[in-house]
Formats: structure tokens, C-alpha cells, sequence
């Protein structure tokens, strides 16, 4: 080694430095962590549950030595195999993998603030509740409901003025036999039980719906022709349930809960804008113009 005594200060700096790091490489240190792979009990205990489909009713405690050395087995080939598509950027080309993880990270972020400020598990308090009620009301208002049944004339088919002039003489006799053997084949149900005028609308279209509610319930009496998109409609109301407002006290536990849930949503909200705050964004210049 009388050689080190001569040799060029650089070169000396980088033979010791070669064998520090062969000697750390060798103990797992000189890239930190990256080719150690530890194993705890709490590593294995997140493992287990995430593989709980596998055992259903086991826990972590009752397994066999066989058993126990098994799982440690494959929680370590599946951390190497993780690592290793980490380090050739799979997660990066997968839009799956991404998702699963944006998602994972907000589940996350919502965990963390459970028990914290405003997104807290303590019950909101009543001026909270009725403020949150005042400003929903619409929403826990309890929509009218009807039950009808109808006889279709099909203007596509028939043409508009054929199919209505059919359903005009259907009418007369609607009432005095098989109304299930009338008019044209329909695409959707020709009963229908407690709708909503919203859900009629998007199948016959805002006017017909708005009509048919209208309509007050006569017994085996069908009236119309009621105009949709679609056709002409003949109509017995079946039965009719009146809307109704939402009485606080009888909603209050439904309240709590979208209270509580209105408040987390917003919390993980503004942890999110948090991360991507941190972040600057750089925007080729094409896509500048094309944003303009």
C-alpha cells in the first residue's frame, strides 16, 4: 500500500471513497433504504388486513408458525416487486395505478382529520344544524309521488296526427276491456309506481310530466291523450301522494349526518388544495395558446 503514500490527492479521494461505498452498499446504507426491506409487526399487521379476504375470521395472533412465516414470505415479495415497478416508473404510465392512488391519498387525508376543528366527530350544535337546514330545505323536501298506469300511441310509427286521432277513439273504450291489449308497444313500464315528477320528466319530457301530475286520480276512469316526446298517452292515476316540507325535529338525525358529511368534504378539500398549492405548474407554451 506504499503506493496510497504517492498517488494523486484525487485519486486517493476516490478509491477510499469507491470502498466506503461498496462497504455501505454491502450493509444496505449507501442508497438509504431502498434494498432493505424491513419487516415489524405493525407492517405485517397492515399486510394481513389488507389480505383478510384470504384467512376471513383470523387474525394476526392466531396464525401458525407456518402460517405466520408464509405471510412474512409474501409481504416480502410483494414490497420487492412494489419497489422495483416504483423504480422502473409503472406507477407513473398506469392510469389505474394513479387513481388507486389519488384515491388512497384522499381517504387519507380525511382520516387525518377526524376529531380536528370543524370536520371533528363532536355532534354539530343546533344553531349549526338549523343553518344547515335553512340552507337545504330543498333537499330533504319530500317530492309528490304518483302511481299511474297509460295506454301508448306511438308517433313515430303512426305519425303525430294518426296517433293522436287513435288514442282520441281508444279513450271511449279504454275502460271496457283488456287496456293491456291497446294501443302500441311502449319501451318502459306501463305502470309505473311512485314516481317523481323529476323521473317522468326525463322520460316524456318536462310538459307531458308536468300534465299527468295534474291530473287527480277518478277510479278505473282514464283520461287524456296526454302529448310527450315519445307519443300520446292515455292515463289512469292509480294513486297520488302529496309532497310535503321536511319538519326539523323529524329530520334531525339525517341533518347530523349531512351536516358531518358537508363539513368533512370540505375539510379534505382544503387539505387538497394544501398539497397542490405546494406544487408549481409549468404549461407548455402550444398549451398556453390553446388556453387563452
Amino acid at each position: 500500500m506504499k503506493w496510497l503514500g504517492r498517488a494523486d490527492p484525487l485519486v486517493l479521494f476516490l478509491v477510499v471513497g469507491l470502498t466506503l461505498y461498496l462497504i455501505l452498499d454491502a450493509l444496505g446504507l449507501a442508497r438509504g433504504d431502498d434494498r432493505l426491506i424491513a419487516v415489524d409487526d405493525a407492517a405485517l399487521s397492515a399486510f394481513f388486513a389488507s389480505e383478510g379476504g384470504q384467512m376471513p375470521g383470523r387474525t394476526l395472533d392466531a396464525l401458525k408458525l407456518e402460517e405466520r412465516r408464509k405471510l412474512v414470505e409474501d409481504y416480502v415479495r410483494e414490497e420487492a416487486l412494489y419497489r422495483e415497478a416504483r423504480a422502473l416508473g409503472l406507477d407513473r404510465d398506469d392510469s389505474a395505478i394513479r387513481r388507486r392512488l389519488v384515491q388512497s391519498l384522499r381517504f387519507s387525508l380525511q382520516g387525518e382529520g377526524e376529531g380536528e376543528g370543524e370536520g371533528g366527530a363532536a355532534e354539530p350544535s343546533e344553531a349549526d344544524l338549523r343553518t344547515f337546514f335553512a340552507a337545504n330545505r330543498d333537499r330533504y323536501t319530500e317530492s309528490a309521488k304518483l302511481s299511474f298506469s297509460h295506454i301508448y300511441f306511438d308517433k313515430a310509427l303512426r305519425g303525430s296526427g294518426a296517433a293522436r286521432d287513435a288514442a282520441r277513439q281508444a279513450l271511449a273504450l279504454a275502460g271496457k276491456g283488456d287496456w293491456l291489449a291497446m294501443g302500441d308497444r311502449y319501451p318502459y313500464q306501463r305502470s309505473q309506481v311512485e314516481l317523481r315528477e323529476d323521473a317522468l320528466a326525463s322520460e316524456l319530457g318536462e310538459e307531458a310530466a308536468r300534465r299527468i301530475f295534474a291530473m287527480a286520480a277518478q277510479g278505473e276512469r282514464w283520461q287524456g291523450p296526454v302529448e310527450s316526446e315519445l307519443g300520446f298517452h292515455l292515463i289512469r292515476i292509480d294513486r297520488s301522494t302529496a309532497g310535503s316540507e321536511p319538519v326539523f325535529a323529524q329530520i334531525r338525525g339525517e341533518l347530523v349526518a349531512g351536516l358531518e358529511r358537508e363539513r368533512r368534504e370540505k375539510q379534505l378539500q382544503r387539505a387538497v388544495d394544501g398539497i397542490v398549492e405546494g406544487y408549481r405548474v409549468e404549461m407548455s407554451p402550444e398549451l398556453e395558446k390553446q388556453l387563452r
